[in-house]
């Protein structure tokens, strides 16, 4: 949990919420004993039926189904030779759940249902509890609504009858169905707390089961470094006791956390190893979800023939076993893969299919996928009329899921993980040529947590409780350490223990079971977009997808969708190609230009405007459009104002924003930090002679590295504050700490510049950071990370993030990139001054006094950063590579001036 948090990645504990709909994992556990109690050998074999029941509940407990069958199996005997109708029926049941995948979960939630019915489990608490934990454990395969009912009168049995284990783990599998029900505030606070409790009470396999489920949520979100952690943790536990039974789940996350990690041969063996010891146990549903998985891979690895004859035998084990939602999963994928060879009959049966198994389960979450493959099927046939009406269904139903929880981050990893259906839909209505809705449709997703934060920014909380901030403390330790770990084994033990620690400070922060009554915030209207243009002004909005791609252009005359003779793919590869030669200090010449022709020359407006306001997509949130070559082969920069932002919709907020009493105070920036040299050395350090022994900005993780001092930071603040003047409030030294920068009155400065050591984690978005100083009186970390800046109060026109990779983040599909950047526009700045890669320390001291001078000429912002460019051309001519120029970039509002005067 690293210090603080993202409006995309900082409200952590919401992760959670992304559980699974992989509730067939379940392994029904009954306790009539604490589980601490340790059976000799001799109880085992014993002829006591008690003892037998006693031995046979330990093992349920602990997940282990195939050990206890048997043993329910003789007490259940013998129980009916006594007499004994009570205990012969929970041996009956434990037996019957033990050995549930080898049959019906129909017929055995029917049978569970009529043992409710008798007297004798009616008359009996106990009994009625383990029938209904029993029943509940079936229900969430086959209609979660009934497994819900179950549950709460289960919780509520355990309450009374003082089984606080058994109220945890009803509370978590409530957690569970509230995910399904699509209330990710309800799931979040109940699974996260119940994950707490069974570490506290010492529940091994409550543990593994919430653990196996946190690791699904975060890979649900594309965080599978996160994932994995949890998973590993979940199997490192379950094998650690002998007792325990397999730890399935673990081994099938694991295996998708690997492939998403491009491990694919890893997780074949993982796949493989699993498969096997599900058939020896005959583990009907495991033995599903892994021919679904090794399908997927197969089909991934381009083995059409092997990835359909995997998922042809799941689906047919499935529907077998009455196992819905792996019905449903691996009816979906084939209807794909059967789309996709353009066999649409096949895919069209597979998918209807799998749309009635999906509907039986009534999970609300998947119900957008399996709508948007039923439109795409109808829109491949020529029924487009249908296929518009099944998106627009989809895209109710995502919205109806933002709505149920005020949480940013569950918000924008909704909003991520359903960017398929936008995509689908938009390619539909511009193939009828229809520019305002296709420009609607993409609006409805893209931006869509920053527009909420923007339109409502007190939402956020800017304080904290006593319990967040211990957690916080908590947090800031194990940063503190792990920057002067240098063994692995230890970083690797502080790194689990910041990922504890990080979901338990998400949890402190959820918000109780209300519903969002602010979202959802409405995109803007196309018209409203237009106006906000000026006449020389053009917004490009790029959607990238294979094999062409688009970008909607948008002037104050109207808008246009223009195809792209380029697929995303390629995009990717181009792009990648130009920063890394561009990283590499060279020029980047031919491949600057293919990026010029494929993503500018096609659209007319571009040619036309002066300023280009782009919203990017993918990996064009990486490129700096103005060191791209136009068809003369000057860099854009010399004919082109250029700035960025999210999308149409943040533009309008941004330039239609209710206007606040300017600042007071004109300026407050921050360098000369205290890293190795311990700070105030940057005056002693001699200036490099050459580019090699130049510094640069930037620390790429927490893995032990010591920072050198920034040597031109003091001369870079100090010479923008005598432009600014006296006015002007400085933090250098041994004062530019994290507490003495959270102490001044932030919401006062017009401008904040922050000269410092940065990172981006693009793995961990929460925990990307501006490294101040530490202060050891407060037991700050030093690391201004984004939860924190989310609670910043500002009313700035301008933050400059005068460091490394502040504008680098995690690509969130169609929602957009998790950044530095977007934290501080929540926060409260308009625009932001970021940069794109690890900034050369004397370039970036002299960009940064030509732009403050042209700020105080009363230039725009945007205006004052190209000029600064052409600037530094002009002094060291064409051949400097952009590397030395181009990393830094302007987003948000940057077309006024920000009201600082030159002194």
């Amino acid at each position: 949990m690293g210090g603080r948090a993202s409006i995309r990645a900082g409200l952590a504990t919401v992760v959670v919420v992304v559980l699974t709909t992989s509730s067939y994992y379940v392994v029904t556990i009954y306790r009539r004993e604490a589980p601490t109690i340790r059976l000799a050998s001799a109880d085992v074999q014993s002829a006591d039926p008690q003892a037998l029941l006693k031995a046979a509940d330990r093992f349920y407990f602990l997940n282990n189904g195939p050990a206890a069958a048997s043993l329910y199996a003789r007490a259940e005997k013998l129980f009916s030779e006594r007499g004994d109708a009570q205990n012969e029926l929970h041996a009956e049941v434990g037996r019957l759940r033990s050995e549930a995948e080898t049959m019906s979960f129909v017929d055995l939630s029917r049978f569970l249902n009529e043992q409710l019915q008798n007297p004798i489990v009616q008359n009996d608490k106990k009994l009625r509890l383990w029938c209904l934990i029993a029943k509940g454990y079936t229900d969430i395969e086959i209609d979660y609504r009934a497994s819900k009912r179950d549950w709460l009168e289960a919780q509520d049995i355990a309450k009374t009858l003082g089984e606080d284990q058994w109220v945890t783990r009803a509370s978590g599998e409530l957690g569970l169905i509230g995910f399904l029900e699509g209330n990710p505030g309800r799931a979040a606070r109940l699974l996260g707390g119940a994950l707490l409790s069974t570490m506290a009470n010492g529940d091994t396999a409550g543990q593994v089961r919430f653990l196996d489920l946190l690791g699904r949520g975060f890979e649900e979100v594309n965080r599978p470094a996160e994932a994995l952690k949890f998973f590993n943790r979940a199997i490192r536990i379950a094998e650690a006791d002998p007792d325990c039974g397999l730890p399935f789940m673990g081994y099938e996350g694991k295996a998708q956390v690997l492939v998403s990690l491009g491990k694919t041969d890893e997780a074949k063996v993982v796949l493989e190893n699993a498969f096997m010891k599900a058939r020896s146990q005959e583990k009907r549903s495991h033995e599903a979800q892994l021919l679904i998985l090794l399908g997927k891979l197969a089909a991934q690895k381009g083995d059409r023939q092997q990835a359909v004859k995997y998922l042809e035998d799941a689906g047919q084990l499935a529907t077998q076993g009455q196992f819905y939602r792996m019905e449903a999963d691996a009816m979906f994928e084939l209807a794909q893969i059967y789309r996709d060879a353009g066999e649409l009959a096949t895919s069209d049966a597979r998918a209807t299919q799998g749309l009635a198994a999906s509907q039986r389960v009534g999970d609300r979450y998947y119900v957008p996928r399996n709508l948007t493959m039923l439109a795409d099927l109808k829109a491949r046939r020529g029924h487009f009329a249908e296929a518009n009406a099944l998106y627009e269904q989809a895209e109710d139903v995502i919205e109806g899921m933002l709505i149920s929880v005020d949480e940013p981050y569950w918000n924008s990893s909704v909003a991520a993980a359903m960017s398929e259906t936008y995509l689908r839909h938009f390619e539909l209505v511009t193939k009828n040529g229809d520019a305002p809705g296709a420009f609607a449709v993409l609006e409805r997703v893209r931006g869509r947590t920053l527009a909420w934060a923007l339109k409502d920014r007190k939402a956020l909380p800017a304080t904290e409780s006593d319990q967040t901030a211990a957690l916080e403390g908590d947090v800031a330790g194990l940063q503190a350490r792990l920057m002067q770990a240098n063994s692995a084994p230890e970083r690797e033990q502080l790194l689990d223990d910041l990922v504890e620690y990080e979901r338990r400070l998400g949890l402190a922060g959820t918000r109780e079971d209300v519903p969002n009554r602010r979202l959802p915030v409405q995109p803007a209207a196309l018209t409203n977009v237009e106006n906000d243009l000026r006449p020389d002004e053009v917004l490009l909005e790029y959607v990238l997808d294979d094999p062409i791609s688009f970008c909607i252009s948008v002037t104050r005359r109207g808008a246009h969708v223009q195809a792209l003779p380029i697929g995303r793919k390629e995009v990717d590869k181009q792009a990648e190609q130009f920063v890394d030669e561009v990283r590499a200090k060279g020029a980047g010449v031919e491949a600057s230009k293919r990026l010029f022709w494929t993503l500018l020359e096609p659209i007319p407006e571009a040619k036309t405007a002066a300023r280009l306001i782009i919203a990017p997509d993918g990996a064009l949130n990486l490129l700096p459009f103005e060191a791209l070559r136009d068809d003369q082969g000057e860099y854009l920069l010399k004919s082109r104002v250029i700035s960025y932002v999210p999308s149409g919709t943040i533009l309008d907020l941004l330039r239609r924003a209710s206007k606040n009493e300017s600042a007071a105070n004109p300026f407050l920036g921050v360098g000369d930090v205290v890293y190795e040299n311990q700070g105030g050395a940057g005056k002693r350090i001699p200036a490099a002679d050459s580019v090699r022994g130049r510094v640069l900005r930037g620390v790429a993780d927490f893995s032990g590295m010591r920072l050198q001092d920034l040597p031109r930071t003091r001369e870079e603040v100090e010479e923008i504050g005598r432009i600014v003047g006296p006015d002007a409030v400085i933090l250098l030294g041994k004062d530019a700490t994290e507490t003495a920068f959270k102490k001044e009155p932030l919401g006062q400065f017009r401008v904040l510049h922050l000269a410092v050591h940065g990172f981006a984690d693009t793995q961990y978005p929460e925990r990307s950071a501006l490294v101040l100083g530490t202060d050891p009186k407060s037991g700050d970390d030093g690391l201004l990370q984004v939860r924190e800046i989310l609670r910043l109060r500002l009313n700035a026109e301008l933050t400059t993030l005068s460091a490394c990779d502040t504008g680098v983040g995690k690509l969130q599909g169609q929602e957009g990139v998790s950044s530095l950047v977007e934290a501080f526009l929540v926060a409260g700045s308009k625009s932001v001054v970021a940069s794109l890669w690890s900034a050369d320390d004397t370039f970036a001291s002299a960009l940064m006094d030509r732009f403050y001078l042209r700020l105080g000429r009363g230039e725009d912002t945007d205006a004052a950063l190209r000029d600064a460019k052409l600037d530094l051309l002009t002094k060291y001519g064409d051949q400097v590579s952009p590397f030395y120029w181009g990393a830094f970039v302007a987003i948000g509002e940057t077309s006024t001036p920000i009201g600082i005067k030159q002194q």
